[in-house]
């Protein structure tokens, strides 16, 4: 808080007065100054003239608590120092605030400022304090009570730290002033500066005094008067500025030299404190890296400790290629990304690991990740962009401001979207900066194949093409893949000049023989250095070993893969073989008969069975298949402690088979360590069926292997040591999953039990068994289904829940099974409280189950395990609501929704200005389209759901690609809002329409314009293409349909009939009807070849829902069937009325507030529930409802919602 103005010498004072120095007297000054002022004789001291200043209530408060002139002040006030450090420990853990002057006071901060204070007078020392009239004459022992008090009791925190923080501040101010006083001849002007210090010493007794008299009414009391009300802290200081103020005219009038003299010292020392103040600033900026909590993907980074091992580039091999990435890197205008594609173990990671190294050499390597299929962080996209920024801020340190504000906006940016994490923490943070033109990154991405999902991987090259945009900085992207479907289909949508491909296995075959003859060389020579110091080597190897000719029998087996060469060289130099005949191994694969692979894979599994009997080799394949096909199949890498618990064989078995798989497992010493694979080539061998007789003798079978590990994690989740209520013992129901320690929950959730949990389904669903009533799944979700999803919480993956149980839903052997019934059920119970048992793991067993409904399996099932703490009294419903789901983000009212050709997403456009969309089966938001100005008025999806387009009362239209987010084209013409969009049927083409009075149709390849269709007098509110795209129809405020070619942009008809506003229009099936929707409450079907009316139905409402049945005859209104009459042709001149046929197949609407079916009343909508726009799919209706939630409602053929 401020005292004096700012900037004034007063808080100059203040500023100087914070750091921990001790108080120095200053210089005597010639002119006033005297050695040792005389005390007069009649003078009492100078604490008893300040108590005479008070009254005599305040002089009783104040006096118990000083300390005597013979007393140990010094003790007293390191003990009010120590109390106050440990108020500091309290206020820092609780995050107390409160609004004072028009700013938000932190408690922490002032009690900070408190020690600082008492820091200040305890280093003085007991010989000064006891000479020290301001020492002496505070009241030490009550400060302490109250600043006890201070931070225990909330309601008085605020003002009560606020008003001790001002009085110890004064004081400090004041002892200045006693010792410029204690040094001064005595004038006239001496003495009215000691009566103005008296006052000043008194008026800071008085708020103590008042302070601890209300201590002392007792805690009840207090409970209900705060210690000061803001006035009082108000008067206060305004007191405290007047007293300071006339305390600096009475110094300057002392001695203006003196005066000068301090200035001077403050202007000196607020320089020295404004360097503090700077290297603090930088000091806090790279704390602030710890802080970021950024989740990053272990093992990811082209150093890791993880893949320590593996090879970069040999001197003098790759040079072409190396060479031309190098050129890219650093020519201007250079395309953003790199794309060097090549089939399996052509040598790209060594290539990639390669590129980073020499960048990271250079200073320019920005960030690395290395995918690998497998391991669950590398093996996924969840956190690419997180680690990406986290290295980009160890390179630049400059955008970690920006990406802190990122993470405190939002603080869960980390588990969006995709496109949400690159907008806030790569692309908008290096767009903040200061542009540094000089400065070159490239970031080194290697094995995109290997991410999971193969819409993530479109979604990150369009993305990474973006970062051209950035003018701040010279971003690049080195990326390596496979050239599978997704990666080529996410390198054709990008613009011509995104990108530069090499194909890797296309490079010349001479220069590729040559690398790997020059990579053999290399390595026997090492092989022959490591063998010949040995001493227990084998017979010593000649130095010319293993000879020109076999080298070059080498390379050929070896061309054009670098796998197969380092595999076999890993294999012949592993220690504890002999070299040799390890070479001839390999020779003596005959050649034509096997591939690559088999010549290279098989030598290595051969070994591990020569020597055997009969009876022995088929114990040893039982135990290769069992033991390392489940590592090699495992969702993620495991350690062999943690394989053995999992599979339940003893250490030594897996050691003494995993010794001899050194050159195809990465097999660390530790054995808490994870073993991975060196190759992905490898899992796909044993897993191939084509090898021939000998390569069927260790191949795996894939189904089988993956059903025994389903098996294994139930047996482990079942076991002692697996799941069971309250897994970490914490018992607190409302403990935050946030706030649970990783060291508690790894004690208790042993890494083995971890992998079951989260992947026992995986391995059910790949095993390809069906699930019936009964069977192991069944009885273990009967028993553990609670704990199972407390343990995911617990993991911090409760969000993958939904999906798994869907995965279990799809395997259910019958349909109408209770295992099926109870996996719905399952699903709904996740649904709903989904978000609860994330935040709070324990509550699955207090509100998920104590609010569920009565009737609900899940209910049922497990009333025991509810919290018996507590009770609801109320009646809980029977049946779950009608709402399946609620898809929250938007930020204000929904005002369009449309679900997907195949029902699996949905599109919402809200006031917000922002485009969602949204997964059906999870609820999770997919995508957050930003780039409009104003309310999203509709959306539509194209026809195969590959777009999406959006009308914006910005006067824009937007097409957007659904996989990665992106903008595709931003169509600009119309000069006022837009209101209606819609696809043609073959995507080619977008109609709007636009209160401007006008339609608009554009060609969504080229963004331009095709025609501008005019004729309406008034805004447009809807319009619709005919189903071979020929004809568009537009609804408008001027009560007319208008039915325009749209080859020509010409208008065919003008259909009018209608009283009032058109707001909805639909083409029948076969393109000859239209149907029109309006505010007279009429539904009027048209004839689109002869323009007249053939039929018309009183709906009832202004607000209409039209949808033609397949052969024209019938249409539904508001979910009420209806039947067109025979006459209903084109010949017709007459309108005909519409008949009800409750015998038509069902379908869903929302009219007068109820859902319908068939006429029929299903459910009626609370007000919450109303919708500002709806559509249904299918069985389903979704709402988006004015406080801009979108809720899906299903119905069940049993006729329950």
């Amino acid at each position: 808080m401020s005292i004096a103005p700012p900037k004034s010498r007063r808080e100059a004072v203040r500023r100087w007065f914070r750091r921990s120095d001790p108080i120095v007297p200053l210089p005597p000054s010639s002119a006033v100054l005297v050695p040792n002022p005389p005390p007069s004789s009649t003078q009492l001291p100078f604490e008893d003239r300040v108590l005479s200043l008070l009254s005599q209530q305040d002089q009783d408060i104040i006096r118990p608590h000083l300390v005597s002139l013979t007393g140990d002040i010094d003790s007293v006030i390191r003990s009010t120092f120590t109390a106050t450090q440990q108020a500091q420990a309290i206020s820092q853990a609780k995050r107390w605030t409160t609004t004072f002057r028009g700013r938000t006071i932190v408690v922490r901060e002032e009690v900070d400022k408190i020690v600082a204070w008492l820091d200040r007078f305890k280093d003085v020392g007991d010989l000064a304090a006891s000479t020290d009239p301001v020492h002496v004459g505070l009241p030490w022992a009550g400060i302490r009570l109250l600043l006890e008090v201070a931070t225990s009791e909330h309601n008085q925190t605020a003002a009560l730290v606020l008003g001790v923080e001002t009085a110890l501040y004064l004081s400090n101010r004041l002892r200045v002033y006693m010792a410029f006083l204690a040094r001064l001849a005595d004038t006239p002007a001496r003495q009215n500066f000691a009566a103005c210090l008296l006052e000043f010493h008194a008026m800071i007794l008085r708020f103590l005094a008042q302070a601890i008299r209300i201590y002392q009414q007792g805690s009840m009391a207090r409970g209900f008067k705060a210690f000061w009300h803001v006035e009082d802290i108000l008067q206060f200081q305004d007191n405290c500025y007047k007293i300071a103020s006339r305390a600096d005219i009475e110094a300057n009038n002392c001695d203006r030299d003196v005066v000068q003299k301090i200035e001077t010292q403050l202007q000196s020392l607020e320089l020295v404190r404004n360097g503090i103040d700077r290297i603090e600033r930088k000091l806090d900026r790279l704390s602030t890296k710890v802080d970021l909590k950024l989740p990053v993907a272990i093992g990811a980074a082209f150093n890791s400790y993880q893949d320590e091992l593996d090879a970069r580039c040999l001197p003098g091999t790759r040079v072409d290629l190396l060479q031309s990435i190098d050129d890219w890197s650093n020519q201007d205008r250079s395309e953003p990304i790199f794309w060097l594609s090549g089939m399996a173990g052509t040598g790209k990671s060594t290539i990639s690991r390669t590129v980073a190294q020499t960048f990271f050499d250079r200073s320019q390597l920005g960030a690395s990740f290395f995918f690998k299929r497998g391991e669950a962080d590398r093996g996924n996209a969840s956190l690419f962009f997180s680690t990406i920024a986290g290295d980009l801020i160890c390179q630049e340190s400059a955008l970690q401001e920006y990406v802190q504000q990122a993470i405190e906006v939002d603080p869960g940016i980390t588990s969006r979207t995709l496109k949400e994490q690159f907008d806030h923490l790569i692309f908008q943070p290096l767009a903040s900066l200061q542009p540094m033109p000089a400065t070159k990154l490239i970031i080194v991405i290697d094995a995109l194949d290997e991410c999971e999902r193969e819409g993530d991987i479109r979604t990150i090259i369009a993305l990474l093409a973006r970062l051209r945009e950035l003018g701040t900085i010279r971003l690049r992207v080195f990326l390596t893949s496979r050239p599978k479907l997704p990666i080529r289909l996410g390198f054709t949508q990008l613009n011509e000049g995104s990108h530069r491909d090499v194909i890797l296995h296309e490079i010349p075959p001479s220069i590729i023989k040559h690398d790997i003859s020059m990579y053999l060389r290399h390595e026997f020579t090492l092989i022959r250095k490591i063998h010949g110091s040995l001493a227990t080597a084998f017979q010593s190897l000649d130095p010319s070993w293993p000879g020109t000719d076999v080298l070059a029998d080498l390379t050929r087996l070896s061309v054009p893969l670098f796998i197969v060469a380092a595999t076999i060289c890993r294999f012949i130099g592993e220690l504890k073989g002999n070299p040799v005949k390890r070479l001839e191994k390999i020779l003596r694969q005959p050649v034509g008969e096997r591939s690559q692979l088999e010549r290279t894979y098989l030598p290595i599994l051969g070994q591990i069975l020569t020597g055997e009997d009969d009876e022995e080799i088929n114990d040893i394949r039982q135990s290769f298949r069992s033991i390392v096909g489940s590592i090699v199949l495992l969702a993620n890498p495991l350690s062999a402690v943690s394989v053995t618990k999992l599979l339940n064989v003893p250490l030594p078995d897996v050691n003494e088979l995993l010794q001899s798989l050194h050159s195809v497992l990465w097999v660390p010493a530790d054995p808490d360590a994870p073993i991975r694979l060196l190759h992905l080539s490898f899992r796909e061998f044993l897993v191939k069926k084509s090898h021939g007789d000998s390569g069927q003798q260790m191949t795996i079978d894939e189904c089988s292997t993956h059903g025994e590990l389903a098996d294994r994690c139930l047996i482990v989740l079942r076991s002692s040591d697996g799941l069971r209520k309250d897994l970490c013992q914490l018992q607190q129901p409302g403990a935050l999953q946030e706030s649970i320690e990783r060291t508690t929950i790894e004690r208790h959730i042993p890494p083995h039990v971890q992998y079951a949990c989260r992947y026992w389904i995986h391995h059910v669903q790949a095993s390809g068994r069906k699930i019936h009533d009964g069977d192991q799944v069944d009885i273990f979700l009967r028993k553990h289904f609670l704990h199972w999803l407390e343990c995911l919480s617990l993991l911090g993956y409760m969000s993958e829940s939904i999906s798994m149980i869907g995965s279990l839903r799809s395997i259910a052997a019958e349909v109408d099974s209770y295992f099926a019934a109870f996996i719905d059920d399952a699903r709904r119970f996740i649904l709903t409280y989904h978000f609860v048992i994330t935040q709070a793991p324990p509550q699955v067993y207090g509100a998920a189950l104590h609010f569920s409904p009565s009737q609900s399996i899940t209910r049922q099932i497990f009333p025991e395990q509810k919290y018996s703490g507590v009770e609801v009294l109320s009646d809980i419903p029977k049946q779950w609501s009608s709402c399946l789901q609620t898809y929250e983000g938007h930020s204000d009212a929904v005002i369009s929704a449309v679900f997907s050709p195949d029902g699996s997403l949905m599109a919402s456009g809200s006031y917000d200005n922002t485009v969602r969309i949204w997964d059906v089966q999870t609820g999770q938001c997919r995508h957050q389209l930003e780039g409009h100005s104003h309310s999203v008025t509709s959306v539509a999806f194209s026809h195969d759901g590959s777009l999406v387009v959006s009308g914006s009362y910005d006067k824009t239209v937007r097409v957007w690609d659904v996989q990665t987010g992106q903008c595709r084209h931003q169509l600009e013409g119309h000069c006022d809002g837009v209101t209606s969009v819609m696809f043609s049927p073959d995507g080619s083409l977008v109609a709007s329409g636009s209160r401007d009075k006008t339609v608009r149709i554009w060609d969504v390849q080229t963004g331009q314009c095709r025609h501008q269709l005019e004729g309406h007098c008034d805004e447009v509110t809807s319009v619709v293409f005919s189903p071979d795209g020929s004809l568009v129809a537009s609804g408008s405020w001027d009560k007319t349909v208008r039915i325009w070619d749209v080859q020509t942009g010409q208008c065919r008809h003008q259909l009018e009939g209608h009283s009032d506003w058109v707001n909805s229009v639909v083409f029948s099936p076969d393109g000859s009807l239209v149907a029109s929707g309006s505010w007279d409450k009429m539904v009027r079907i048209w004839d689109t070849i002869n323009a007249t009316g053939v039929a018309c139905h009183h709906s009832g409402t202004h607000q209409n829902e039209i949808k033609f049945n397949g052969a024209n005859s019938n249409i539904w209104i508001n979910g009420y069937p209806l039947t067109l009459p025979s006459q209903a042709r084109p010949s017709r001149l007459a309108s005909q009325p519409l008949s009800a046929n409750r015998s038509v197949r069902s379908s869903l609407g929302i009219t007068n507030r109820w859902i319908v079916r068939n006429s029929e009343r299903i459910l009626w909508l609370p007000p919450e529930y109303r919708p500002g726009r709806w559509t249904c799919f299918a069985k389903y209706i979704a709402i988006g409802t004015d406080s801009g939630r979108v809720v899906i409602i299903r119905y069940l053929d049993e006729g329950e919602v």
